[in-house]
């Protein structure tokens, strides 16, 4: 869940470097991302890469922002039943989609998220990097990243974001176009009018720009890892590295205690 291990910033600076020089694409920042107690190391060659080709095409000329997008350059999650409370803490979910410790979090404490979401005691967002893609060799995260962006626009963000950690491939596999544009908006309720018009935002690559300033804006608050939950400056620690034990239960009752606490 949280940050357990990997490679150290300056590691990082130096692979994205690599990266830069190798494969001509802008910053590939590496962090370290983890599963449990068990290290999730990345290996990658970065010399040689043959990135998919939906990166290199050109986006759509006239760029949007999703509906729900936020100051932060993430989306909102929105609810469906209530108004939030005017003091209610707000968390901010750092995530790369092609992140197995990202998935397993989302996993674990997503529907206790929502409920606090939908009873109004929290404020949610995610901020969605890609710097994974650099580091395995694909653009997965990115696309990831702008299908995500268009589910919003067509209402089924939450729904969407929820089925794709779910169905996460194999650390290092990328997801699919048959994933990400017909199979998890399918499954998120996404049909007719606007399963077109969703995979004409995702085709056309749409929100192309917004998911990069999402992606600039993970780097320039300077998370160390995904995921990241933060409320406040504060971020949330769900099980302690030394012990495994888990700090926080997946229900909303500890949820909710474990941010406010953050908050005050």
């Amino acid at each position: 869940m949280a940050n357990n291990s990997g490679p150290s910033r300056r590691e990082a600076m130096r692979l994205k470097a690599e990266a830069e020089e190798a494969r001509g694409r802008r910053n590939a920042r590496i962090l370290w991302v983890s599963l449990g107690a068990v290290a999730l190391v990345v290996v990658v060659i970065l010399a040689m890469v043959i990135v998919p080709t939906l990166t290199s095409q050109t986006p759509a000329a006239e760029q949007m922002r999703p509906p729900n997008a936020t100051e932060n350059s993430g989306i909102e999650i929105v609810s469906k039943e209530v108004e939030p409370a005017a003091d209610a803490p707000h968390l901010k979910i750092y995530e790369d989609p092609q992140c197995p410790g990202c998935a397993a979090t989302e996993n674990t404490y997503g529907s206790a998220i929502l409920q606090l979401v939908d009873q109004g005691d929290i404020t949610a967002e995610v901020i969605s990097a890609h710097f994974l893609d650099g580091i395995i060799g694909n653009d997965a995260s990115e696309r990831a990243a702008m299908a995500m962006a268009a589910a919003d626009e067509v209402g089924r963000f939450r729904e969407y974001h929820s089925i794709m950690y779910a169905n996460q491939p194999t650390e290092g596999a990328g997801y699919t176009e048959q994933q990400l544009r017909v199979d998890v908006p399918t499954e998120a309720g996404i049909e007719g009018a606007d399963l077109e018009r969703f995979q004409k935002l995702y085709d056309s690559q749409a929100f192309a720009a917004f998911v990069d300033a999402s992606d600039e804006q993970f780097e320039t608050d300077e998370i160390a890892g995904t995921p990241t939950y933060s409320v406040g400056g504060e971020t949330l620690t769900f099980f302690d590295r030394e012990t495994n034990e888990v700090l926080i239960q997946p229900t909303a009752e500890e949820l909710l205690d474990a941010i406010e606490e953050a908050n005050t």
